[in-house]
Parts: C-alpha cells; sequence; structure tokens
C-alpha cells in the first residue's frame, strides 16, 4: 500500500511544501511541490532520481526549466507572444502560466494527492476565462500516473490546450536511444511538416546550444533508454494528446520527452485547440513509467 508524507525543502531563504508518495514494495517514491507550479519535482526507483532539477532554479520566480511542469492553457509560444480573443490581444508566456502558478491541497488520500488551480483576476487579465484544474498524482509501482481536468466555469465557451513539459535524468546526449512512432517530425512549427523517419533522432547542430524535435500523430508510448545511467523511461498518454517533444539544451544532464495536446499559436487558429462550454469539463491522463535496464 502507497504512503503519503510530507517534507520541506529550502532554497535560497525559501520553504517549499512537498507530498511524497512512496511505494515500499516496488522501491518507488513520487515528489510534488504544490506551491512550484503545481509539479512533479522527484520520482525515485531504489533511490535513484529520474527527475532532473536544477539549482537555485527552484526557489526563482522564473518559468521553472526543471521537474515536470503542467503547460496550460498553451503550448509553445503563440505568435506575437498573445492570444487573440474577441477581438482583443492577451499577452501569454510560453507554455502558459499554470507552471507559475501555487497550486493548493485539494484531497490526500488512497488516490494519490489532488492540486487544483482556479482562475483569478491575474490569470484572467492573461487569459479572460473562468477555470478550475485539477491535477491527481498517484504511483501505481513504477508508473506516476496523471491526470487533468479542465473546467468551463465561466458564461462563454473555453478555448484552451494543454500539455506537459518532463525534465529526465540523462548521462549525455548520445548516449540516449529513443523509440517513437509518429507521422511528422520538425524542427520547426511552423510551415509543412516533414514525415517522420523510421529512427528518431535527437542530436545537436555544430555550435548550437539546444535541440529539438517537434512530433505529430504520435503512437504512444514514446520510450528512452540511456546506456550511460541505465535510466528507461516510458510516456504514455491517452487519445486527447497526439502530439510529442523532444529537448534538450546547453549540454545539461537531461532531455525532454513532453506529451502535447497543443502546438505553438494553435489556441489562435480555428480547429486546432480544445472547446469547453459553460460548465463542461475535460479529463486527460498519462504516466511515466521508470525502469532499470
Amino acid at each position: 500500500m502507497n504512503q503519503i508524507t510530507t517534507q520541506y525543502v529550502t532554497e535560497n531563504g525559501a520553504c517549499y511544501e512537498q507530498y511524497v508518495i512512496t511505494d515500499p514494495a516496488a522501491k518507488t517514491s513520487l515528489t510534488i511541490t504544490p506551491e512550484r507550479g503545481g509539479m512533479i519535482t522527484g520520482f525515485t526507483l531504489d533511490g535513484d532520481e529520474y527527475i532532473w532539477t536544477r539549482h537555485p532554479n527552484f526557489s526563482e520566480c522564473s518559468r521553472p526549466r526543471f521537474g515536470v511542469p503542467v503547460l496550460f492553457p498553451s503550448c509553445g509560444n503563440p505568435d506575437s507572444g498573445v492570444h487573440n480573443f474577441d477581438g482583443k490581444a492577451y499577452p501569454m508566456e510560453t507554455h502558459g502560466f499554470a507552471d507559475l502558478c501555487a497550486w493548493d491541497v485539494e484531497s490526500v488520500g488512497p488516490d494519490g494527492v489532488t492540486l487544483a488551480l482556479e482562475s483569478t483576476p491575474l490569470t484572467k487579465f492573461l487569459y479572460p476565462f473562468d477555470f478550475t484544474l485539477l491535477v491527481n498524482y498517484n504511483l501505481e509501482g513504477n508508473k506516476a500516473a496523471i491526470s487533468l481536468t479542465v473546467i468551463n466555469e465561466g458564461d462563454k465557451p473555453m478555448p484552451f490546450s494543454f500539455g506537459y513539459h518532463p525534465y529526465f535524468m540523462a548521462s549525455a546526449l548520445e548516449n540516449v536511444d529513443f523509440d517513437i512512432k509518429c507521422a511528422t517530425c520538425s524542427e520547426n512549427a511552423k510551415g509543412e511538416q516533414p514525415a517522420a523517419p523510421e529512427k528518431i533522432t535527437l542530436t545537436r547542430k555544430e555550435g548550437a546550444d539546444n535541440t529539438i524535435r517537434l512530433l505529430t500523430g504520435v503512437q504512444f508510448p514514446m520510450t528512452f533508454t540511456d546506456k550511460g545511467n541505465g535510466h528507461k523511461v516510458t510516456v504514455d498518454a491517452d487519445e486527447t494528446f497526439d502530439k510529442g517533444v523532444l529537448w534538450q539544451q546547453d549540454a545539461e544532464n537531461f532531455v525532454c520527452m513532453e506529451p502535447w495536446n497543443g502546438w505553438a499559436n494553435s489556441v489562435n487558429e480555428e480547429g486546432r485547440h480544445e472547446v469547453l462550454d459553460v460548465d463542461e469539463a475535460m479529463t486527460s491522463e498519462w504516466s511515466i513509467t521508470i525502469e532499470k535496464v
């Protein structure tokens, strides 16, 4: 049976409460930090950490580039950095704002930890809709199960996209081997997307500080193995996700393998995003499975 405990982490004078779900039989633990974007900030197997974190980013107010950020109400960067609703432009950060917010703890129990994020006057300055987000985290052996429920609490239809940006430990980029099936693979979200090669790779161009692959028509699960640290990571997702992103930056010891529902600028484009009617809700599910090979 899973155990759920609380702990505290202090960095640069900031203190954060964390919830830790542990499965003693599987020797796994999943750490969630509600105040820091409501996200997963640790996932271990037999004491070996699979989630990458950077310090002191943890205590900074800037966009989190570690852990497993929640992307809402958009993925990527909208054109000109704005969303357009009813003829008005609203500024929007890359990947939205959910990962910049402190989430409330809704419940803790046998079904895991559920966090909530509700619209505020500040979020409505950026995104003029009333909403509630509920994210549930649970641990099933060596699998972290995650669900997100989006609820339209307002009086008008609500457009949005969502996704996740998990940072996984990697010994070195050249040690990582991907097993991914998808329809297209590109380094740019704009323009025609070329057909994916039989083998998806993530290699760094000479002189570049990062490398990216944008994938559509993903046939989940996506998997990678790292021959350097012996990690195997599998990201599976339900039918609400059909896109993926692979990303790595600055020769850091991480690789991102991300399930996305939306696309850069998709909230501005008719037919390329989700729309919830008044009082309607939508739930999506995905998971991370960690293994040692």
